[in-house]
């Protein structure tokens, strides 16, 4: 009889975990889904900055500079930033970071600026295929900006 309990036991941990990984599956709606790519960051004064590419880590929003700004060098580091970000080198530095799915925006992660080495609270969100906006502040989100991205694509057509 322990062995049925067992296998009885098993079943109903086996179906908790299909019933909470098609609950994550479902929370992936395909605005949300659209944050992930290549991204071409652009300036307040719509002009183009550097590049980022965004992932999904254990259903997390991460993101990555891939190319720096006009003016900065391979070699640039964060030196205003604090922290794990100090002196760290600005390309490849991951500077968004832990933002979960609600509805269909990305929220509660943070952004690291390499211009002024502050991290502020975010929220991101699709708008359409090809444009993401991200919304950096202090304390709440009326204290931010708003900063828009365009997505790459290949000559495939592909995102990059």
């Amino acid at each position: 009889m322990n062995r049925h309990k067992l296998a009885g036991g098993v079943a109903v941990a086996f179906l908790g975990m299909m019933t909470a990984w098609s609950a994550a599956a479902q929370q992936m709606t395909p605005k949300l889904q659209n944050a992930i790519g290549h991204w071409q960051v652009m300036n307040s004064d719509g002009s183009p900055g550097g590049k980022v590419d965004t992932y999904l880590v254990n259903g997390r929003l991460f993101g990555k500079i891939t190319e720096l700004r006009p003016g900065r060098t391979p070699n640039t580091v964060c030196d205003k930033c604090s922290g794990e970000y100090k002196n760290q080198l600005v390309l490849g530095m991951v500077v968004v970071r832990d933002f979960h799915p609600d509805g269909d925006d990305w929220v509660d992660g943070t952004v690291v600026d390499p211009d002024n080495g502050k991290e502020y609270k975010g929220k991101i969100w699709a708008e359409g295929n090809d444009n993401l906006k991200m919304r950096g502040y202090i304390g709440i989100s009326l204290l931010g900006r708003t900063e828009g991205w365009v997505r790459i694509h290949t000559a495939a057509g592909q995102s990059h």
